[in-house]
């Protein structure tokens, strides 16, 4: 089975108010998945300067997402990342 690669726009869904997105997130995110360092960057990013989270509330939800989700680090050669 393909583990499933979760995007930036994914996470915000996680957060949104709209609760059926948000629950939908969260039973796929429980089911686990991949996500990049790159994504945790950018949702961090977003979150702080655009949504208006405090650093706790994107600390939480980061904590809950690599609690869940394979973290894979920055690098040029995705497949050997993918492969380890």
């Amino acid at each position: 089975m393909t583990e499933r690669f979760f995007d930036t726009n994914v996470l915000f869904y996680l957060v949104s108010t709209d609760s059926k997105k948000a629950d939908t997130v969260e039973a796929l995110l429980a089911g686990g998945g991949i996500i990049s360092v790159q994504v945790l960057n950018e949702f961090t990013s977003v979150a702080l300067r655009k949504v208006g989270m405090s650093i706790a509330e994107v600390r939480e939800v980061l904590d809950s997402i690599t609690s869940v989700c394979q973290t894979l680090p920055l690098t040029i050669d995705y497949r050997k990342a993918l492969h380890d």
